[in-house]
């Protein structure tokens, strides 16, 4: 379900935001009343405090907290790779990084290990088209020269970015099990 001809459907799934996650718990990380629409994944770069809180599936109601490191990619992996030896140039791929958060605590999945560093295969990729982004989890999810059609992903999009950070909506699932909600993420100081 994440090839690269299936992003968009998995961006139009997300539902609600987040933001304001400089607070504890829940509250302090509530849904983006009114998303950008002039989105760009310009300034992501840099080490952030996370939160995801579940508004769906099994772990309703639940919220797990960690860590996001995201860097700038390597000019060789910018682009997305068709497979045919041709990149798709309506997707960029401007930063990488990784999370240590505990997803399974909101019933979220990743592919792959979320921690990993390798630009080849990150645990956190930054996908942005023209007025949208997103983070696609787990190194599976993220490996260079692998088309996946199908099998678990966890995607977060962003619908607000702030000097501060950024927040928007998260969803994951593998088969008929799916979990969604909205993230914050606050820039660590």
């Amino acid at each position: 379900m994440i090839a690269t001809w299936r992003l968009s459907g998995a961006l139009l799934l997300a539902g609600c935001g987040g933001a304001n996650a400089g607070q504890s718990g829940p509250e302090g990380c509530p849904p983006v009343e009114s998303p950008a629409t002039d989105l760009t994944g310009r300034d992501l770069g840099g080490d952030y405090t996370v939160k995801l809180v579940a508004t769906a599936g099994g772990k309703r109601g639940s919220m797990a907290e960690g860590k996001l490191a995201l860097q700038a990619q390597d000019s060789s992996y910018r682009m997305l790779d068709n497979g045919d030896g041709m990149g798709d140039t309506t997707f960029t791929l401007p930063w990488y990084g990784s999370t240590a958060i505990d997803l399974e605590s909101v019933g979220a999945i990743a592919p792959g290990d979320p921690e990993s560093t390798d630009p080849a295969s990150p645990g956190v990729l930054v996908i942005e088209r023209p007025g949208r982004v997103l983070l696609r989890m787990g190194s599976e999810a993220n490996r260079r020269g692998m088309r996946r059609f199908d099998g678990a992903f966890t995607v977060m999009e962003v619908r607000q970015v702030t000097d501060s950070g950024f927040a928007g909506t998260w969803r994951s699932g593998v088969g008929l099990e799916e979990s969604g909600g909205h993230f914050c993420a606050v820039r660590a100081s």
